[in-house]
């Protein structure tokens, strides 16, 4: 059968405090008289026999409604789920995130403590046990109560009608809903047990704020399974479906435990708890969890929508919302947190780096001090390195004066000393709406290390310290990739899921820049290249789109280099030489090798390609560069592990399929290669960290992409930084500026917290071969000892070392400009070159062609 929709408990026509079946009335039915004895008011006996005609009244209508009513079977309940909830949980069974129509958690029969069934049957139906579905004597005293009104004030629903009422919606304040609700209530009672019946009601009663069940919302409240609950927090669930909206324990707090103290006064009335802790119990404060409005934002919000879209693609929008899946998911929340934190650190620098834009909106009213913001949440609470959006109030020369929800507090010069104004009122003026942080004060942070708690967790006392804020308009990327596994291990789209869902990780396409050049190198190196062979970095022109030799790239500092190594080229992200590469290789074989690795993005067969010219996916591109660091085995990167049903059966697992994307031999050489970037290159500022790292730096021609990608012996890293809108991001914006601090954060935080080892190396395999060389010749060192400029370890293919030696003579050579080293150079076959120049070297005899770089 097809799970069915529920809509909450409503009104259940009550008297006016809320009771239900307890029979309290607002007036006397009796007199005193004058010695003492009691009278009865005038008309007494015309209500005398009033029950029997309604109990008779009642039972005739109600044969004649039932036969009119086709009732719905009762017997499909055996078959009937309700809607569950999908819960996603992280790598350690941890959930982070839910995705439900209603959030529900199903009890079992038997899993309902006594304590929360006491509670819901002594305010709800204390005669549960008793009767038959129907409360005989509840329906006659509901029946005077009403025709004393004149109209419907008093309901005399049992559970088993409650339950009837939120099974088969029978709703409405009518006489032929009361019938048709004690006729199914008869048919419950006849076919399930009184524990079952309580056990469906307190998983279908709505309880407020998006709960439905009592499991579901004992969690959200208090943070604990029913079974956990106190007596106070039963009583408080047990009374929150009468009126699920009004008793709400965040909006009405007060309202909440009066009806709390109501529900444990009938618990002492019917003799379930003793007077000492009925007295305990409503002296207890509310106690419910406190939750912050933005303060509470959720974790891996991006990494939880791609695996949601995923889900809905593959199972449809009814199981996901309706079946409760159990998804088993990659995240690693420690790693999650480190991504999101340096991302949001290192946008804040930069966009501080643009300076002040103003406050984004503004308030004309002159009863600033009476405004409530949307934002702002009734119980709200001022939390270190939480954003809240402040109402200005009042600006002086040297501080203004902001309203928070409750609160006042001062923003002083140090609060926007990155504006570089020392003026406020050149920043602010009374009605402006800005967003404000708070900052932890120096004292408390010495007395950190002392508290149980982790810091930022609880207002320090004293007050707080305000900091300007503006919510930065550049966005980024974040993915950590476990490279042996793909395992996707953290993600983040963007600055803030809030304002902008579209994840940046998984659906942007923008051009990757040099971070592609590693694919043309690595296509080199397997069509027969070195690290340490040569070409000339001088300016040329190849053959482009057009058909015509149109495209002439050109270097990032706009000069040469002359004879360079591939090494040396790429370490230092030269663009001529990848160029020539992508032409000497052939285009074709570059793609081939770039959608082995993991691109799987169409490639245009163009030279400019070998500069990153391609609109790539970020997520493709962290898949490739990991297929580098696993040795040459591509493993697809998911997000999900496994998806079963409530009942455990797997619906679906991830079973790794590496694949062989290129030898293992050369996909050493390209990874020893690219931790030259780290200790030589553009990416020299990781260059101190205590660990093996190999990557490259990306940036676009207009600086509109900043891109750092780069993997440690066991995680890849990308990291991009752009406008949704292609724009610069500023001069000088490259990727080693932008993106790689963003890198550089996370994998700070992975070597304090452990899952980066200082240790681990990237061991070379036995088909490889690390012999000492001359850095800018790529030559072995001369025998004998000779002083070279500078030798490095470099790895190489076994079988293709070098056999040439340097020679003094080449520090001058390689010292000239790239025109007058053109004599010495022989040309690869197939290589374009400019027009040669007559070299001016009258200090040095011409070389022979066996030394020639």
């Amino acid at each position: 059968m097809t799970a069915m929709e529920f809509e909450p408990l409503s009104d259940r026509n009550r008297d006016e405090d809320g009771s239900g079946t307890e029979g309290e009335t607002e007036h006397s039915s009796t007199e005193n008289r004058g010695d003492g004895t009691k009278r009865r008011p005038p008309g007494r006996h015309l209500w005398r026999w009033a029950w029997l005609y309604v109990l008779l009244l009642g039972s005739a209508t109600g044969i004649v409604v039932a036969a009119m009513i086709r009732m719905p079977e009762v017997d499909r309940l055996d078959d009937f789920t309700p809607g569950l909830v999908t819960r996603l949980y992280d790598r350690y069974g941890d959930e982070f995130e839910t995705y439900a129509v209603e959030n529900r958690i199903l009890l079992e029969e038997g899993e309902l403590p006594d304590l929360l069934v006491n509670a819901i049957v002594a305010v709800e139906d204390e005669r549960f046990w008793d009767h038959g579905g129907i409360d005989l004597a509840g329906i006659v005293r509901a029946a005077i109560s009403n025709i004393r009104a004149g109209e419907i004030t008093q309901g005399a629903s049992t559970l088993s009608m409650q339950l009837a009422e939120n099974l088969f919606h029978t709703r409405g304040r009518s006489w032929d809903r009361k019938i048709s609700e004690a006729l199914l209530a008869v048919e419950l009672e006849k076919r399930y047990s009184k524990q079952q019946i309580l056990t469906m009601y307190a998983n279908l009663v709505y309880l407020g704020e998006g709960n439905y069940g009592m499991e579901a919302a004992a969690q959200y409240y208090f943070n604990h399974s029913v079974d956990e609950l106190s007596l106070p927090q039963a009583a408080t669930l047990a009374g929150i479906p009468q009126r699920p909206n009004a008793y709400n324990p965040y909006r009405n707090p007060d309202l909440v435990v009066r009806r709390r103290n109501k529900v444990l006064r009938r618990m002492r009335e019917e003799e379930m708890i003793s007077e000492e802790r009925y007295r305990s119990a409503t002296d207890s404060p509310l106690l419910v969890v406190k939750r912050h409005g933005r303060v509470d934002d959720g974790v891996a919000e991006y990494f939880a929508e791609e695996i949601r879209r995923y889900l809905e693609d593959r199972y449809g929008s009814e199981r996901l919302y309706d079946a409760g899946l159990q998804v088993r998911t990659t995240l690693d929340p420690a790693i999650q947190t480190a991504a999101e934190r340096a991302v949001e650190e290192q946008l804040l620098a930069l966009d501080h780096e643009k300076g002040w834009r103003g406050a984004p909106s503004r308030l004309e009213t002159e009863d600033l001090e009476d405004e409530v913001l949307p934002s702002w949440t009734t119980d709200l609470e001022l939390v270190p390195g939480r954003w809240y959006e402040g109402i200005v109030l009042e600006v002086t020369p040297s501080a203004a004066r902001v309203r928070i929800g409750e609160r006042t507090l001062p923003l002083e010069r140090e609060g926007f000393r990155w504006t570089g104004q020392r003026d406020p009122r050149n920043l602010l003026s009374r009605g402006d709406v800005a967003w404000f942080r708070i900052g932890d004060h120096e004292e408390d942070l010495e007395d950190q290390e002392d508290q149980e708690d982790p810091p930022g967790q609880e207002m320090p006392a004293g007050e707080p310290n305000l900091l300007l804020e503006q919510e930065p308009e550049i966005e980024a990327a974040a993915i950590v990739l476990e490279s042996a596994t793909g395992a996707v291990r953290a993600m983040v789209g963007g600055w803030d899921f809030a304002r902008s869902k579209f994840n940046r990780a998984t659906q942007a396409r923008r051009q990757v820049g040099s971070g592609f050049k590693p694919f043309v190198y690595g296509a080199a190196l397997e069509n027969g290249f070195t690290p340490a062979d040569t070409l000339m970095d001088a300016p040329v022109s190849f053959r482009g789109a057009d058909n015509q030799d149109s495209y002439s790239p050109r270097n990032y500092h706009r000069e040469h280099h002359g004879i360079i190594t591939l090494r040396r080229a790429l370490e230092r992200s030269v663009n001529v030489p990848a160029v020539k590469l992508i032409d000497l290789v052939g285009i074709d074989r570059t793609v081939d090798f770039a959608h082995r690795a993991g691109i799987g993005s169409e490639l245009p067969p163009y030279p400019s390609l070998a500069l990153g010219s391609a609109d790539l996916v970020p997520l493709e591109v962290a898949a490739a560069y990991a297929t580098i660091g696993n040795q040459g085995l591509y493993m697809d990167p998911h997000l999900v592990e496994s998806v079963a049903t409530p009942e455990g059966q797997i619906l679906e697992e991830h079973l790794p399929q590496p694949r062989k994307a290129m030898e293992r031999e050369l996909a050493h050489v390209l990874t020893h290669m690219l931790e030259g970037v780290v200790e030589r290159g553009t990416g020299v500022r990781l260059a101190q960290l205590p660990v093996a790292l190999a990557g490259k730096t990306g940036t676009t021609n207009d600086y509109s992409d900043a891109w750092f990608v780069g993997f440690s012996p066991s995680h890849t890293i990308l990291t991009w930084v752009g406008y949704d809108v292609k724009k610069s991001l500023g001069n000088r914006m490259t990727g080693a500026r932008a993106a790689l601090p963003i890198w550089k954060s996370i994998a700070e935080a992975g070597l304090e917290e452990g899952w980066l080892k200082e240790e681990a190396s990237f061991s070379p395999p036995p088909e490889v071969t690390l012999l000492e060389v001359e850095y800018y010749s790529g030559r072995l060192p001369p025998p004998g000892g000779e002083p070279v400029i500078r030798t490095i370890q470099e790895a190489f293919v076994t079988g293709t070392e070098p056999t040439l030696t340097w020679d003094p003579k080449w520090g001058r050579v390689l010292d000239l400009p790239w025109y007058q080293q053109l004599v010495f150079y022989i040309p690869k076959e197939g290589e374009r070159m400019p027009a040669a120049a007559e070299p001016v070297l009258p200090e040095i005899e011409t070389a022979e062609t066996t030394t020639t770089p």
